[in-house]
């Protein structure tokens, strides 16, 4: 099982993004996330088929991290720099 945290703060802005922490039970340290994405318009809803509703994701990335990139709080106890650090792209909007 995974247990997952939201990290907030003030300077984080209110939609486009989020920073999830996650940690399995069989680790000791937990992973985090910077989650950037785009919530779909009338317009993508028009030229997509596969986006059904307004604020549905269009497109997500996220990208491990190790501080808020928005107040400096460290976030992970690790101390070293990743060498391959977890990265990935959704597009939503076709298959």
């Amino acid at each position: 099982m995974q247990e997952s945290i939201l990290h907030e703060c003030e300077a984080m802005p209110k939609s486009g993004c989020y920073i999830e922490g996650y940690q399995s039970s069989s680790d000791t340290k937990r992973s985090w996330q910077l989650c950037v994405y785009r919530e779909a318009t009338e317009d993508d809803l028009e030229e997509s088929n596969y986006l059904e509703d307004v604020g549905d994701q269009v497109w997500q990335a996220t990208l491990e991290i190790n501080h808020c990139p928005y107040c400096g709080e460290e976030l992970s106890e690790a101390k070293t720099p990743s060498e391959q650090p977890d990265f990935s792209y959704h597009d939503f909007r076709s298959w």
